[in-house]
């Protein structure tokens, strides 16, 4: 299983820098970011070479809806095998990577690094004291 990150500009760059610093290098992992100044079809045509040349694939987008979601949708309807993933944070990431070896399904890591993307937006408030005690007791 390998997976994908896209996104507008240097999202995937910055996205896979991240992971790499706290999982170390990670076999299987292609980055392919959407340039401004890249046309619509070039861009495309990079993300379906990556699409062709592996047998299943999780992409990891930045936006529901923006260019570089709709493109691995659109080329994920003809694969049986290509899931397509938005709101991509580091969490979701790290998850993913964990996991990989773990849940072969890639419909079902799917499911388990969307709940942790969500498990991993929360807002820090002064007046919630049990989030400072519960993060200081499981640490990041």
């Amino acid at each position: 299983m390998k997976f994908l990150i896209t996104g507008h500009n240097d999202f995937s760059i910055g996205m896979k820098s991240a992971l790499t610093m706290i999982a170390g290098p990670l076999e299987g992992l292609t980055i392919v970011p959407f340039r401004a100044e890249e046309t619509l079809e070039a861009y495309r045509k990079k993300i379906e070479l990556e699409l062709q040349a592996k047998d299943s694939v999780i992409c990891f987008t930045d936006l529901l809806g923006g260019t570089p979601f709709k493109t691995c949708v659109e080329l994920a309807i003809s694969k049986n095998q290509v899931f397509v993933l938005s709101g991509t944070n580091l969490g979701m990431l790290l998850e993913a990577s964990l996991l990989r070896e773990l849940v072969k399904e890639p419909a079902e890591l799917c499911q388990l690094v969307l709940q942790s993307g969500k498990d991993n937006i929360t807002l820090f408030s002064q007046n919630a004291n049990t989030l400072i005690e519960e993060i200081s007791e499981s640490g990041i």
